[in-house]
């Protein structure tokens, strides 16, 4: 109960890394405002936003930390520079904004998407640059890194051959049936 109380209360923005919230908050707001324009039946774009909008809120209250077990370290240093997970929601807040640009036709979202997409290539270069590039923790990690890598390897097991559906290859689309095997 403790934990979700922290997380809660650093949804507000705080002195010591004011400029960061700042910048989450421009780039929630750039998603949320491109989450209300998208075009009704715009399902992979709707969805790609708020998994941006999820991935700020995670960012900034600082969530992976707390969902762990960080040690000596801290929920707080934990998700800014030893996690993975934060590196690759970082990246979500940069590749999804601008895959919903390029899959709309709309000018307007097709804007504002292009705008958050490079908002948040600068945000990530920058906490990467300032937080994450010389972090010296020799030995350890935060408890669920390596969970996390496996959970991932195992979603991504059966899509990471080229031509092969669930793990298996297609082979009744290979070739051409006989025109008298079809039946219309």
């Amino acid at each position: 109960m403790e934990e979700l109380r922290q997380i809660v209360n650093s949804i507000g923005p705080s002195s010591d890394t004011l400029i960061w919230d700042l910048a989450l908050y421009v780039l929630f707001f750039l998603n949320f405002v491109t989450l209300f324009m998208l075009p009704d039946g715009s399902t992979m774009g709707t969805m790609l936003t708020i998994l941006v909008l999820v991935s700020i809120f995670i960012d900034k209250t600082y969530a992976f930390g707390y969902m762990m077990n960080p040690g000596v370290y801290g929920a707080k240093r934990c998700h800014e520079e030893i996690f993975v997970g934060t590196y690759l929601i970082r990246a979500a807040i940069f590749v999804a904004p601008l895959t919903v640009a390029a899959s709309t036709d709309d000018g307007k979202v097709r804007a504002v998407g292009v705008i958050a997409g490079i908002g948040g290539a600068i945000y990530l270069f920058l906490r990467w640059f300032m937080q994450q590039r010389n972090v010296e923790a020799p030995g350890i990690t935060c408890s669920a890194t390596i969970g996390f890598v496996l959970l991932a390897a195992q979603m991504l097991r059966d899509r990471a051959w080229l031509g092969v559906v669930y793990g298996r290859v297609p082979l009744p689309v290979v070739g051409q049936p006989a025109a008298h095997d079809v039946e219309v």
